[in-house]
């Protein structure tokens, strides 16, 4: 009996790997990696090239990320390819490529192209990558949460393990009030401390960090030495909370609304024409809320809502495509809801992501979906031009983990292989 035939390959078309490293610049394309490729021989004139042309979709059938349907023009393309350090080569291929998906890949290799092309152009470019975020300080825990990010991230953890600490720590970055948490907190008879570091790069710098340092009342913004008074103009970080949806009593919907998507009337009336995304596609109106009362024959009567100042309660209306009947933000069901809002961010997430990187970090408001709907929105999320990181919601667990051999792990469904599993562990005091 022969030996198995070894499945065909689609090695790269003459001149590609010329090609990826003068689109790359001849630097590896990880976010954040300064090895070089090229340089001089130690004891020889000339210089040596170390670089890798590396595949996204694989080469062989059976290879890491595997084919992704392509046709085989592409997959022998520079389209398909990746110039890497000898280290990221290698690293990207691990564990069949699980922890890179080609969408990573992807986003690496525009980044890489955009900065070669604003050297030599001076041509703006809103790509980036966020790295990780993690704690160096949080009194009252020997080991501080920490996560590294992919395109599309899924914190998987006990209670107590760092999730929402860490998205609301990065979160401060863009909006001071989601570090409040953390304020006026006493440890050991003294203001507790807590420090937390985003690294991203950009177009513009290869490696970035901006220290987020609370103590007390304080919360300070600080890139190395030196204070951020303000949000740092290349960097978007947007948190929807399920803690945020919950209204305050001065507020009618724009208030609301306004404060849960940290934006102006001007912009959430703009992006509200755009009315429900993908997850609950239809049309949204404002107008001023009527409560219906009934006088002493049971008579209809219809009163305008004010506000506790006095001034009108502007109500968010709702009517679905393809419906007939218009509903008030508050009469939808939890899910609709919940979809609605999540709309909202994702579509104020594709508008931030065109002017600058964009990073969306969704927690607690998937907790009521069902599994159809919360598929929807990690298809909806994976197709979108900004990075995302949300919390798995438990009752969701089953549906979407593989717990065998002791070690857990996504499903090997479609819609997961964009999706890289962060698992965070119970933070111990």
């Amino acid at each position: 009996m022969g030996q198995p035939q070894e499945k065909s390959r689609i090695e790269f078309k003459s001149k590609v790997r010329a090609t990826l490293f003068n689109r790359a610049g001849g630097k590896c394309s990880v976010p954040r990696c300064k090895n070089p490729t090229v340089g001089p021989f130690e004891d020889n004139e000339g210089a040596v090239n170390l670089g890798v042309a590396c595949h996204i979709y694989s080469a062989a059938e059976d290879g890491p990320r595997g084919r992704g349907g392509k046709s085989d023009e592409f997959i022998g393309s520079d389209a398909n390819g990746l110039w890497c350090c000898p280290s990221h080569a290698s690293l990207i291929d691990k564990q069949k490529g699980k922890d890179y998906p080609a969408n990573v890949l992807f986003a690496w290799k525009a980044l890489a192209e955009a900065r070669i092309r604003k050297q030599i152009t001076d041509a703006p470019s809103p790509l980036g990558w966020v790295d990780s975020i993690e704690f160096v300080e949080f009194d009252g825990i020997r080991t501080p949460p920490k996560v590294s990010l992919s395109r599309n991230t899924l914190f998987f953890g006990p209670n107590c393990s760092g999730k929402t600490s860490l998205m609301e720590a990065a979160a401060s970055v863009s909006d001071s009030r989601h570090g409040e948490r953390f304020s006026g907190r006493i440890y050991h008879g003294r203001p507790a401390k807590y420090k937390a570091l985003i690294k991203y790069s950009t177009v513009d710098t290869l490696s970035k960090t901006i220290e987020i340092q609370i103590c007390g009342e304080n919360l300070v913004r600080q890139e190395g030495a030196t204070p951020c008074l303000l949000p740092p103009g290349d960097l978007e970080i947007i948190f929807c909370s399920e803690r945020e949806t919950r209204y305050k009593p001065h507020e009618d919907h724009v208030d609301f609304l306004m404060r849960y998507l940290n934006i102006d009337k001007s912009a959430l009336f703009a992006l509200t024409k755009v009315g429900g995304g993908n997850l609950l596609p239809g049309e949204i109106v404002f107008t001023q809320a009527i409560d219906i009362e009934y006088d002493d024959d049971d008579e209809e009567i219809e009163k305008k809502r004010y506000k506790i100042d006095d001034s009108p309660f502007m109500e968010l209306r709702f009517k679905q495509a393809h419906g007939e009947y218009w509903v008030g933000l508050d009469n939808l069901s939890t899910s609709e809801h919940a979809r609605l809002l999540l709309d909202l961010a994702i579509t104020k997430a594709k508008e931030t992501c065109k002017q600058k990187l964009t990073l969306l970090l969704i927690d607690g408001l998937l907790f009521n979906l069902d599994q159809r709907n919360f598929e929807v929105i990690l298809n909806v999320l994976t197709e979108s031009d900004f990075q995302t990181a949300l919390s798995l919601p438990p009752y969701r667990e089953a549906d979407v983990l593989d717990r065998g051999a002791g070690e857990v792990s996504l499903k090997k469904f479609a819609y997961l292989e964009a999706w890289r599993l962060a698992i965070l562990k119970r933070s111990e005091p």
